[in-house]
């Protein structure tokens, strides 16, 4: 059990700097830097959240105080 244990993690852990790579390769980085994403992809992931969600892009006009209330 332990050892079925180790390998669905092993997949996991190998899986996604692989996938990462493979993902950094599409959007356009040559194959070094890709894998070098890959290696870093708690970081790669996080970048490509920021540059394609724009989560604290402000939309519109600030609301004034007087309005809020």
């Amino acid at each position: 059990m332990l050892t079925l244990g180790l390998l669905a993690l092993a997949a996991v852990v190998l899986s996604l700097p692989v996938l990462t790579a493979l993902g950094a390769h599409e959007r356009g980085l040559p194959i070094g830097l890709a894998a070098l994403a890959g290696i870093l992809f708690p970081i790669t992931w996080t970048v490509w959240y920021l540059r394609d969600e724009h989560p604290y892009r402000r939309l519109g006009r600030r609301a004034t105080w007087a309005e809020q209330r």
